[in-house]
């Protein structure tokens, strides 16, 4: 039976989107079904600009896993440490911070798998695929299933994409649209044409090395749009904060001008 990574990765292959929400509020493991029902199939913990403590990993990555949505965690850094942390308590992989090199794509490669493929320490139990396999059969299907994906987000990083893009074990590419812009000294010029440029540069060395481009950080349409037609197809939306914000301002302004009509 495939597993959650084997078919994000299948789906993007051929062609199709995954569409994914940055989790940087929400305390409840409720998170991974409500997003499943509403058409996601992947979330970002992150770990990077959230409050959340590690041992979240663990509920809403398991319930997550449950609903079939796949759980992705951002850590705060490459310290093989709080990755190994967050992948062996229900993390299914990562979407690396500030991979500038293919030095460090080949560390944070190597932090996220079992040995003979990595370095990542094996823990007492791995929960992500239910308790009816061995130890090593569970190990040995992580490796399988877990997603890297390494988040382009400075010049150096775009100097260095190709190299990058070719490290074994990187499964994707994603361009922290937010980061880059403020380190080229663009802040918050999304409709620019140097976005528009790493897009197309970063979607060309993910089709050439036979892997996936992702993006997440702009909210205009038109830029979506774009990026899609250059080949985006990992699509971080919003976080969970910003969604719960659109759709209470949404019914605001739904009633206040319903009692407006009645007056």
């Amino acid at each position: 039976m495939k597993g959650l990574g084997t078919e994000f990765r299948e789906r993007l292959a051929r062609g199709g989107t995954a569409i994914g929400c940055n989790v940087r509020f929400s305390r409840s493991a409720e998170i991974g079904p409500i997003l499943a029902a509403c058409g996601f199939s992947w979330m970002m913990l992150d770990f990077e600009h959230s409050p959340a403590s590690p041992h979240l990993a663990y509920d809403i990555g398991l319930a997550a896993i449950r609903a079939g949505v796949l759980p992705l965690a951002r850590p705060a850094g490459h310290s093989a440490q709080e990755i190994a942390g967050l992948l062996t308590n229900g993390a299914l992989g990562l979407v690396v911070p500030h991979v500038d090199t293919p030095e460090q794509a080949r560390a944070v490669a190597a932090a996220a798998r079992f040995p003979p493929r990595g370095t990542l320490s094996v823990p007492g139990s791995l929960p992500h695929f239910g308790y009816g396999l061995s130890l090593a059969e569970a190990c040995a299907r992580f490796n399988e299933e877990v997603v890297v994906v390494a988040m382009i987000e400075s010049g150096t990083a775009l100097a260095n994409l190709d190299a990058i893009a070719a490290t074994p074990g990187i499964d994707g590419l994603f361009i922290g649209a937010s980061d880059l812009l403020w380190d080229l000294g663009l802040p918050g010029q999304y409709a620019g044409p140097e976005l528009r440029d790493a897009v197309r540069r970063v979607c060309a060395a993910a089709r050439a090395n036979g892997k996936f481009a992702g993006m997440g950080g702009p909210r205009e349409e038109a830029v979506w749009r774009e990026s899609l037609a250059a080949g985006m197809r990992m699509i971080l939306t919003e976080n969970d904060l910003s969604l719960l914000m659109r759709g209470a301002r949404d019914r605001v302004a739904f009633f206040a001008q319903a009692a407006e009509e009645e007056d």
